[in-house]
């Protein structure tokens, strides 16, 4: 008896710590860290539009093209100067605000455009199989096994630079994974019991598949489009950067990037407006897209 009792005896022990208020005090403070964090980085999302959508009535706020200040003025504690000004005397916030208008503008247009094409052609290869689905996978394992990054500037070069351009290059760029994506969940959603049900009843294909099926893929894709804009966003910025983005005197982040990498030796203060906005939009969105994800997963171990 006794061997059996210290047999017993952990597993009680373990038990009981885990019931002690201490540890589910913890428990609790590690979901509600994860629930801020994404709560801050939803909120910091939802500013940074705001702002790009009211920057023309942001009251005190600058044109973006208009000198401001004085040549590279360092930063002070004015609305206008908060981040300094540029070789040309401007506001390097108010262009910093009016940037945010490009980069979000692409990551939400040319997401709107990747979803089209993607969701369309992974419904059509999960739920048909087949040749379909051959033909899906050679269309997206083709983009996916060209450089990124080199297959926009290719896009953009021989189209020209503009903001069009770059959405749609960037749309046909990240459609190939929404693809792989849908077509995934299609084929696991293919065999429950209510679309079964739905085939039984005589629905048509297309019907199951908008009506029955895509309803249910909205929480994972909804998980994956946060990650894939902030992928967007740093290739637009690297396009800008090298001089594939928007042409001037449309302010973006990187173009200002750009426009700063000649004198940041001497005014690294340049740098920080462009590349905090980009750090924190990313991460942002990122943030996110982890969280979106979590709640994803435990909705499908729970079904």
């Amino acid at each position: 008896m006794s061997l059996d009792q210290d047999r017993l005896e952990p597993p009680r022990a373990a038990e009981t710590a885990a019931e002690q208020p201490g540890h589910r005090a913890g428990r609790r403070r590690f979901k509600l860290r994860g629930n801020i964090g994404a709560l801050l980085s939803a909120a910091f999302i939802i500013v940074a539009i705001l702002a790009a959508l009211l920057a023309n009535v942001i009251p005190g706020l600058a044109k973006p093209s208009v000198g401001w200040g004085d040549f590279s003025q360092p930063p002070s504690w004015s609305l206008n100067g908060l981040l300094g000004t540029d070789t040309l005397g401007r506001s390097i916030m108010s262009r910093a605000i009016y940037g945010a208008r490009i980069s979000l503008a692409i990551a939400f247009a040319s997401s709107a455009i990747s979803l089209a094409i993607g969701v369309t052609l992974g419904l059509l290869a999960g739920y048909y199989r087949g040749i379909v689905e051959r033909i899906v996978d050679l269309y997206a394992n083709s983009i996916a096994s060209m450089p990124p990054l080199l297959l926009a500037i290719a896009l953009v070069a021989a189209t020209g630079a503009s903001l069009q351009t770059m959405i749609i290059a960037l749309g046909l760029l990240m459609s190939g994974m929404y693809a792989r994506v849908t077509k995934g969940a299609v084929i696991s959603h293919a065999a429950r019991d209510y679309v079964l049900a739905a085939k039984a009843l005589g629905a048509r294909d297309g019907r199951i598949m908008i009506r029955e099926i895509l309803p249910n893929l909205v929480p994972i894709l909804t998980s994956v489009v946060p990650p894939n804009m902030a992928i967007m966003i740093v290739v637009e910025g690297s396009l800008s950067f090298l001089g594939y983005g928007i042409p001037p005197p449309t302010p973006s982040w990187g173009g200002m990037i750009a426009n700063a990498a000649d004198v940041m030796n001497r005014f690294p203060y340049l740098l920080i407006g462009p590349i905090l906005a980009i750090v924190l939009t990313v991460y942002s969105l990122n943030t996110l897209g982890d969280a979106l994800s979590k709640r994803v997963n435990l909705r499908e171990g729970q079904l």
